[in-house]
């Protein structure tokens, strides 16, 4: 209480000095005029002010002459395409050089003038140390004026929209700079006056309530213009916004307690906030920018085409083809791959922020260690900010989980059935529960509970299950490892242990198995076994027609090749079918001929394809004139045990016994 008072008393006393000083500054003006002219010497003051300002305008001349010439480099910038963060930068970095080049004409400008003209050979005069040092502070005042506008005018890139940091367009972004250039005017113009007061002597008390009154105008004008951006800003630009906010505040006060109780006005704090806020539009197109590459990385990297295998001729092995990706997989991905890209974006915002504002708080001297507390005397608000980081970073952690894995599940192969929606559930599950927990344990050890008995009860309940559990142990594994080698998938028709059917449901030690007859099956995964899956790929149906005797054999392969022909014109069927219909004499029989039909089909589609077949084949067996076979013969072979040689012939048998059908009636 008594350092406030007393820093409130030393407030109090610097401002009375100030208004007081100001006051006396209007009876000093003849003695500035004097001290400008060298007592008369140099001439009236009017013309030393002519001088200085011919000076300015044919620097300005100069530097308008270079910005002419780089026009065309500009246009190039503009136009420039931008594929990768690096060429980003290297090319943001180019279009700054370019920027800062008619500053340094004017620069180069009015330093070669003032030696030609006023320096101790000079052609006009030889000005005063006065004159010398007004002079000085006015060409460094301007050019540092012009420089901290083509600095903080690149977010905006007005004229090169391709090297814009800003999430703003072409008109936005030209009244961005617009109300940039009228706040800089609005700052350097009074400080250029005052520092012009103090090298004429007036004293220092008008110039700091200049410099003063401008900081309260130049900081209205900054909460006007953030105002008026807001709207147009999306995501991090926002957290940015706020930041300006806080920064136009916090710099205000700075920068007015620097004038009245410093020596020096704090230059570093302004140039470090600045720096930092004009970093962060960067930092956040560098990020936009690389999240794009990603996701193009990632969509381009999953591939349109699979290998699958599919039966060749007759004879020859399974063959590799390239299956097309569904549309809606791809859609989906895409969906998912937005999700992980935000949730990387958020994250790494919240990263930057914590940075730039511990930055910040270094620049504006704000000790926020004496706030939280060293590492083994936290204080309470430095407990709950630790717990709150542990939480914040769990969460972030859960959500890249979340989003990555179905990122990482989503670019392989989906099909009608995509593994996502079979396991990512499953593992969704299991991540959140570890690393809920683990968040949870970090926060309750950073709040000061010991951990220590939870984390031994969790190890003896582990083994206590282990033991006394090896039959649920044995289902848990044998589930991990069918779900990760993908041995099927929900929709999936599965035959496997005591059941078959319709995946229609997992869980951690089960697997619901829905028959087509209707019953529910729930096995356990170390029951299943061998699985075998009928819902990859595709599947190959095989059916049988039974011809007369006396038919064709050539004609009705011609036929029934016909048929699958005409099926793979027709537009209802034709996407179902994925190698035409083809026939064979498959043998010969008393009575008829077997023709055996196959045909190629994405797996159930097989029963749709058999029943057009049938339906065209019939109708073109009757065009045809060809007779389906009647009254087949038959036989059946029922093979007897195996007995000793010698009975068999004792009782004069064989060891098979055929039966023939009987004659037709």
């Amino acid at each position: 209480m008594n350092h406030l008072s007393g820093s409130s008393n030393e407030l109090w006393s610097a401002v009375q000095g100030m208004l007081g000083d100001a006051a006396r500054a209007p009876h000093l003006t003849r003695q500035a005029a004097t001290l400008l002219t060298g007592n008369g010497e140099l001439g009236p003051v009017s013309w030393i002010f002519v001088c200085l300002a011919l000076m300015v305008m044919a620097a300005l001349s100069a530097a308008a002459l270079v910005h002419r010439l780089l026009a065309g480099e500009r246009r190039r910038l503009a136009q420039m395409p931008i594929a990768r963060p690096t060429v980003a930068i290297l090319h943001g970095l180019e279009g700054l050089i370019v920027d800062l080049l008619p500053l340094a004409a004017y620069l180069l400008g009015c330093g070669i003038l003032y030696n030609l003209l006023f320096s101790q050979h000079g052609l006009i005069f030889i000005g005063t140390d006065v004159f010398q040092g007004l002079t000085n502070a006015f060409v460094q005042s301007s050019t540092i004026g012009w420089a901290s506008y083509i600095i903080l005018s690149q977010p905006f890139a007005a004229e090169r929209p391709n090297l814009r940091l800003m999430p703003l367009d072409d008109g936005e972004a030209r009244q961005a700079r617009r109300m940039l250039a009228r706040i800089i005017a609005a700052a350097m113009a009074p400080w250029v006056l005052a520092e012009s007061l103090y090298y004429l002597w007036f004293g220092d008390g008008l110039p700091h309530l200049i410099i003063i009154t401008s900081t309260i105008v130049v900081g209205i004008m900054c909460l006007r213009a953030l105002r008026r951006v807001r709207p147009a800003l999306r995501g991090f630009a926002r957290y940015w916004h706020s930041l300006a906010v806080l920064s136009v505040f916090g710099l205000g006060i700075t920068w007015i307690l620097g004038v009245l109780l410093q020596p020096l006005p704090p230059f570093d704090k302004v140039l470090g906030t600045l720096l930092v806020l004009v970093v962060m539009p960067a930092f956040e197109n560098m990020l936009a920018l690389m999240l794009r590459k990603l996701k193009q990385r990632l969509l381009r990297g999953n591939g349109t085409d699979r290998m699958i295998f599919v039966p060749g001729d007759e004879g020859e092995p399974l063959q590799p083809v390239a299956q097309p990706a569904e549309p809606h997989a791809a859609a989906g991905l895409e969906q998912v791959i937005d999700a992980f890209a935000e949730v990387l974006y958020s994250a790494a915002s919240w990263l930057f922020l914590l940075i730039a504002g511990a930055i910040l708080a270094r620049v504006w001297s704000l000790d926020f260690m004496r706030v939280l507390g060293a590492r083994e005397a936290r204080t309470f608000i430095g407990i709950l900010f630790d717990a709150g980081i542990a939480l914040l970073i769990g969460w972030y952690v859960w959500r890249l989980f979340e989003t990555g894995l179905a990122v990482a599940l989503g670019r392989e192969d989906g099909g009608t059935h995509s593994r996502a929606s079979t396991v990512q559930p499953l593992l969704r599950s299991i991540g959140m529960i570890v690393i809920a927990a683990v968040a949870l344990m970090w926060s309750l050890s950073a709040l000061g509970f010991n951990i220590a008995p939870l984390l031994a009860s969790a190890g003896v309940v582990g083994i206590a299950v282990g033991f006394g559990a090896q039959t649920l142990v044995k289902d848990l594994f044998s589930g991990a490892f069918l779900l990760i080698e993908d041995a099927f998938r929900i929709g999936d028709y599965i035959e496997a242990g005591p059941a078959k059917g319709t995946v229609e449901k997992i869980t951690f030690r089960t697997v619901a198995l829905r028959h087509q007859n209707g019953p529910l099956h729930f096995v356990p995964y170390g029951s299943l076994g061998s699985v075998r899956n009928n819902s990859r790929d595709w599947v190959i149906d095989k059916f049988e027609i039974p011809l007369a005797i006396e038919v064709d054999s050539e004609t009705v392969r011609r036929i029934v090749k016909q048929i699958g022909l005409d099926m793979l014109e027709a537009e209802d069927i034709a996407s179902l079918i994925m190698a035409p219909l083809k026939a064979k004499l498959y043998r010969i029989q008393p009575g008829a001929k077997i023709f055996r039909c196959k045909i190629q089909t994405p797996p159930g589609k097989q029963f749709e394809i058999r029943s057009e077949a049938y339906r065209r084949i019939e109708q073109a067996f009757a065009e045809a004139n060809i007779a389906f076979a009647n009254n087949i013969s038959s036989s059946i072979v029922v093979q007897t045990p195996v007995e000793d040689p010698l009975s068999v012939a004792q009782r004069g048998g064989s060891g098979a016994v055929s039966v023939a059908s009987p004659p037709p009636m």
